[in-house]
């Protein structure tokens, strides 16, 4: 009797679970679709945000080199189109950018002021990415619509992304091999053409970037402090004479002191050391070390150029990396101007908002 009064209260408590299902299912269902579409909103504007800095930073840049708006403009837009912003490229309109000063504060953050478009030295551009009704790319569709009346949402991000004046220092290779026959007369003369073409490439951007001299062979000099003044550096360089071994590592040892000099580093300027050898490192301290304390401990970019067949690339592009920064190679004099104008025309950008 017993038992079947407990198989009894089984089904009833079994019956009694249906309606408590059928309530809840509906509600849990609801909840599900509403904690995914959150997590599809947060997706979409993560991908806005990546979308409108990479326009930002590439209408900058595209600025820095040719302070054409209209350039720089579409340059912004190409940019965005290649980042898709749930599941659709993103399409900037031209009022989505706006172009004009940017410089820091005394605290050190950046502030960004609206300029005419053919105001001389523009150095910063402002991109709102929208995906809103009205906007080119429109409103963004939820996965599940109905939902606590969640059909669509509308994200804006705003990226300003500015080019900084830069402090450099250019480590030259004065060993040897430097005397070594080219087309051009020989390497050093070579040299000497490349940083010229890199010198009339900096005077023509609206930034002022100070450069400073290093010389290195079996040992190294600080030749020239860092200036404006680009005809005295030449007259300087002109100046040396090749001869004597290769020690990159005290050539970049003198390149950090130059571009830290506190008589002559700006606080806000980036700082770039581009060192150049035609051969191999064979003297003093090792320079894939000095670039790494460059980059971590000074905040520096280190570049490298090697220039001629016997250049050690693969050890400078080791240099390279751990300072931060690029490896170039040139096998002419002509190659070799291409590469120091290249990263004379590559300011650095920086998203200041």
């Amino acid at each position: 009797m017993i038992q079947r009064h407990a198989k009894a209260d089984i089904r009833n408590r079994r019956g009694g679970m249906l309606p408590l299902i059928a309530i809840c299912l509906p509600v849990i269902l609801a909840f599900s679709a509403f904690a995914i579409n959150i997590a599809w909103m947060q997706l979409t504007r993560t991908e806005l945000r990546t979308a409108t800095d990479a326009a930002a930073r590439a209408g900058s840049r595209m600025l820095s080199r040719t302070q054409d708006t209209d350039v720089a403009q579409a340059t912004a837009m190409e940019a965005a189109a290649r980042n898709t912003v749930a599941g659709d490229s993103l399409v900037l309109a031209n009022s989505d950018m706006i172009f004009g000063m940017s410089a820091p504060d005394e605290a050190g953050s950046w502030l960004f002021t609206e300029q005419p478009e053919d105001t001389n030295g523009l150095n910063g551009v402002h991109v709102t990415g929208r995906r809103t009704n009205g906007s080119a790319s429109g409103a963004v569709p939820m996965l599940f619509t109905g939902i606590f009346d969640m059909g669509h949402f509308e994200p804006v991000k705003t990226a300003v992304a500015s080019h900084m004046d830069r402090d450099v220092v250019l480590v030259l290779d004065r060993s040897g091999s430097m005397r070594r026959w080219t087309p051009g007369g020989n390497r050093w003369l070579d040299l000497k053409a490349a940083v010229a073409a890199f010198l009339n490439a900096l005077s023509t951007t609206p930034q002022d970037e100070l450069v400073g001299v290093v010389t290195y062979s079996t040992t190294s000099t600080l030749d020239e402090d860092m200036t404006l003044n680009y005809d005295h550096l030449m007259t300087s360089i002109d100046s040396l004479s090749v001869s004597g071994m290769t020690a990159i590592g005290r050539g970049l040892q003198d390149g950090i002191d130059g571009v830290t000099a506190p008589a002559f580093a700006r606080a806000n300027a980036a700082k770039t050391i581009v060192v150049m050898t035609d051969g191999q490192h064979n003297r003093g301290i090792m320079p894939e070390a000095v670039a790494r304390t460059a980059h971590d401990i000074y905040g520096i970019t280190v570049h490298t150029i090697t220039f001629s067949s016997g250049a050690n690339q693969s050890h400078m592009r080791l240099v390279a990396r751990n300072g931060g920064g690029r490896h170039w190679h040139a096998d002419n004099q002509a190659g070799l101007i291409a590469v120091f104008e290249e990263i004379a025309n590559n300011l650095p950008t920086l998203l200041t908002q």
